[in-house]
């Protein structure tokens, strides 16, 4: 039970990915993943706001946002078991959420802008490993 890089290939091309607001793939060493994991991860980020208005003008007035469409869904880790395990039962996939890793990030801009990101993330050999234990 493996993926091979065609498989990668193909789940990615279908993965939701708005550069702008949600970012979905198996992907290695994406942002906001510990430098340590050298492996391919299932990995979701997405934008939940920040800081915009600063410029170089002195009479500029920063301001927090937040975004209000919250948490998208883990659509790739669908993409991901549809290939894996298709038939994987309902207690089966919510074990899966013991291997889920968040973290949240800030990408700093000039002038004090600044957009916040919150990541979740699947190492790929532990849901592998986790799926073979499973049969």
């Amino acid at each position: 039970m493996e993926l091979t890089s065609e498989e990668i290939k193909e789940i990615n091309s279908v993965a939701p990915n708005d550069w702008y607001r949600n970012e979905q793939g198996i992907f290695i060493q994406p942002n906001g993943i510990p430098v340590s994991i050298k492996t391919p991860v299932v990995y979701m980020r997405w934008r939940t706001g920040g800081i915009s208005g600063g410029s170089c003008w002195d009479s500029s007035n920063p301001q927090r946002y937040t975004e209000d469409e919250g948490e998208p869904e883990f659509k790739i880790l669908d993409l991901v078991l549809e290939k894996l395990m298709p038939n994987i039962s309902y207690l089966q996939y919510k074990k899966i959420s013991d291997l889920i890793h968040t973290n949240d990030e800030t990408e700093w801009e000039y002038y004090g802008n600044c957009t916040d990101f919150e990541i979740k993330y699947i190492v790929l050999d532990e849901l592998i490993k986790l799926l073979k234990s499973f049969q």
